[in-house]
């Protein structure tokens, strides 16, 4: 199973160590690291490709809407989660956090069932959007053991894509599997996407055709890595 790396900021010891312990105790796909302040985070966050954050709103060095503005704005972190952590109960901060695109806000002092009830639905959340299917302008390529394809795409979701080919001499096979790569008209891409040729169906209704409509779906043990950057990519086309 591939790890989750989970950075967890706060400037207080023991809370840091309590989430350390709550999180690695309830999924044990995560692993995690550590900062009790803001210094250098932008850069660490660049180096460091986090699943998760878990950040303190009064952070000493960079507060977190500082830090929460900036990874929204940032071409290549912007899909990060990221929880707000804070003592302060104002309603104007939670909804500038909500605003700013917190996915979640933990009031402290919390109770380890709402840490691992507001984690979980973050960690949870790409698999109610397996069905969310969405047009997609760009193109496609698959790759067999044996042939490669490309063509036009047409729809996108969590689970897998349709799009139209040119007909080759040899056609890929239903059950068939292939590696798939994406570019969007937004110029967002991404590559190695593992998946099986789940359908084939002729364009024109004609002997002499030449396009082929291919449905691939993804599988499901994706590398986490990967189910991240494709989400940001569904992300990007719909913003």
């Amino acid at each position: 199973m591939n790890k989750m790396k989970v950075l967890i900021a706060d400037s207080t010891a023991s809370l840091r160590q309590f989430i350390k312990y709550a999180l690695e105790s309830h999924f044990p796909q995560m692993t995690t690291e550590m900062a009790n302040s803001g210094k250098n985070i932008q850069q660490r966050m660049e180096s460091t490709r986090y699943d998760l954050v878990l950040y303190e709103k009064e952070m000493p060095l960079l507060d977190g809407f500082t830090l929460l503005e900036w990874l929204r704005r940032h071409e290549s972190l912007k899909a990060t989660p990221l929880i707000l952590m804070s003592a302060g109960t104002e309603e104007e901060s939670l909804k500038r956090a909500v605003q700013l695109g917190a996915d979640a806000y933990l009031l402290k002092p919390f109770k380890m069932d709402g840490l691992v009830g507001k984690v979980a639905a973050i960690v949870n959340r790409p698999l109610r959007r397996k069905m969310e299917r969405h047009r997609a302008d760009g193109a496609f390529s698959l790759r067999t053991s044996s042939q490669n394809f490309s063509g036009s795409l047409q729809e996108m979701a969590f689970d897998g894509l349709s799009g139209i080919i040119e007909t080759q001499e040899r056609l890929p096979q239903i059950l068939e599997k292939v590696e798939a790569g994406v570019e969007l008209q937004n110029r967002q891409r991404l590559e190695g996407i593992a998946g099986v040729i789940t359908g084939l169906e002729a364009v024109e209704a004609i002997p002499d055709i030449k396009h082929i409509r291919v449905a691939v779906k993804f599988i499901s043990d994706l590398p986490f890595e990967t189910k991240r950057d494709l989400e940001a990519l569904l992300s990007s086309q719909t913003t």
